[in-house]
């Protein structure tokens, strides 16, 4: 018996189908007039056809052939290429992000690696026994769905939708607009709460009192009351029950409060992204008893001298001073310098 060589189905053999289909041709017979075996045909029309009208139309079989075509490379792409591996790995230690390695993989070594890619990799077979998602700053035991699931946490009275937020925040041309966050340490029993501008990036870190949103909204209302009117025109929460109380905020400081999607935390991208740079310093078991405000003042002035690419390389503390500058109120309670200094971490 010869043995066979599968050859995968092209374009004109996918809109011959299509065709075939139409006049009412069964498998078999598309199979014997394509000269091909009934389960590649078979298997074709079930794996290819569109999902919402559930028929087979040629372009969009195409297509998807072409995307699982390419996912089966990517993994493999990176295996036969050592000196291309090499330097992605080398980067992943020094704890690069994949878009990070994206931008300068082709200036550094003369080739191009989509991000994507890098993170199919990492959740390959092969990265998986490399344990190379322990480098990611977020990492999970396999990659999450983007569409998030089904909202768990009690409701929060008075709760403002980012759908209501206004559209023009999106694209990051106005100062004052704020991402909030809580991170945990130490098995979940201490808490910072964290905030990020959206187009300045500038980051800082708050100790609340403790876990309860009025101490969250005092701790809130504290640092953003020394800011100028203009300074924080909107904050954007997750789904939290610390921000329960985010009413408190709205009445002391005129600030309009809006909550993300649940489980939806890239409409919080900023600010995730910014407590992925605090998790670089300050892993989970960090005991933040023992760090004092000075060290963790330092971790912030870190990030916040880092100079980003979407600020076209200036950093978020410069682009602050410059929207600060651009406000002409007086600073209540505070001058310019202690303003600017980063981070103004409260007492317990």
């Amino acid at each position: 018996m010869k043995n066979k060589r599968y050859r995968q189905l092209r374009r004109a053999e996918r809109d011959r189908i299509f065709s075939l289909m139409r006049k009412g041709k069964t498998q078999e017979a598309i199979a014997e007039i394509l000269g091909r075996d009934k389960s590649t045909i078979s298997r074709e029309i079930s794996r290819n056809r569109h999902l919402k009208f559930k028929i087979y139309l040629p372009d969009t079989a195409q297509r998807k052939a072409d995307k699982s075509k390419a996912k089966g490379r990517k993994s493999r792409y990176m295996e036969k290429d050592p000196q291309l591996r090499r330097y992605v790995i080398e980067k992943f230690k020094l704890g690069w992000s994949p878009e990070q390695i994206e931008g300068r993989i082709e200036k550094e070594v003369g080739k191009y690696i989509n991000y994507e890619t890098l993170y199919q990799y990492i959740y390959s077979l092969q990265g998986r026994k490399k344990n190379l998602k322990r480098y990611l700053r977020r990492s999970h035991r396999i990659r999450h769905n983007r569409n998030g699931r089904r909202h768990q946490k009690g409701k929060i009275p008075n709760r403002v939708d980012i759908a209501f937020r206004p559209r023009f925040i999106e694209g990051r041309r106005q100062f004052g607009h704020w991402e909030g966050d809580s991170m945990y340490f130490k098995g979940h029993s201490q808490q910072l709460a964290t905030f990020t501008e959206r187009k300045s990036r500038f980051t800082i870190a708050i100790r609340p009192k403790d876990r309860s949103a009025q101490a969250r909204a005092d701790a809130t209302v504290g640092w953003f009351g020394q800011l100028p009117n203009g300074a924080c025109r909107t904050m954007t929460f997750d789904n939290g029950l610390e921000f329960a109380s985010h009413q408190t905020i709205t009445r002391s400081l005129g600030t309009k409060v809006y909550f993300a999607k649940p489980y939806a935390s890239w409409q919080r991208g900023t600010n995730e992204n910014s407590n992925g740079l605090i998790r670089w310093y300050l892993p989970h078991n960090t005991n933040l008893d023992s760090l004092t405000n000075e060290q963790l003042n330092n971790v912030i002035n870190l990030i916040n001298s880092r100079p980003r690419k979407c600020l076209a390389f200036r950093t978020p503390y410069e682009v602050l001073l410059e929207e600060m500058g651009k406000i002409k109120n007086k600073f209540r309670n505070v001058s310019i310098s202690n303003l600017c200094s980063h981070l103004v971490a409260l007492e317990n």
